[in-house]
């Protein structure tokens, strides 16, 4: 092989590779087109789906601070009862021993009702004479 041979061997692949590389971009670059507007439509979804979860956590969000706000509420009302129920449980103790004075009180009324009347029973009789004399002499 000449000289000229080699150099025109070597000229026709380089043509041939310049051909190729210009050929292939043309070629892809439908196919890149159409794959940007595939991850484009894609990045779309993806923001759309960003917001609508992000709409959803901050609703949830709001919903928790109402649920706390609801639960520290009834734990105060909760609070509340069980202090009333601890002031009507201390009551109800005070309640009995009152009603146990109140009876012991009433007994003790009728055992001194019972003595009051067994001792003015006891003593009165018939009257004497000398009682009489001395409201006669009274009169006078």
């Amino acid at each position: 092989m000449t000289r000229a041979n080699k150099a025109l061997v070597v000229m026709v692949i380089g043509v041939l590779g310049l051909w190729g590389c210009a050929q292939g971009p043309a070629n892809s670059s439908s196919a890149s087109l159409e794959r940007i507007k595939a991850l484009e439509s894609k990045c779309t979804k993806l923001e759309d789906d960003y917001r609508s979860v992000a709409s959803a956590r901050d609703q949830l969000r709001k919903r928790l601070a109402t649920a706390d706000e609801e639960r520290a509420r009834v734990q105060q009302e909760l609070n509340v009862r069980q202090g009333v129920m601890k002031e009507r449980d201390d009551l109800k103790v005070q309640l009995a021993a009152a009603q146990g004075q109140f009876e012991q009180f009433r007994k003790n009324i009728k055992t001194l009702l019972g003595q009051a009347e067994s001792a003015a029973a006891g003593p009165a009789g018939p009257p004497t004479a000398s009682t009489d004399d001395e409201a006669a002499a009274n009169k006078s």
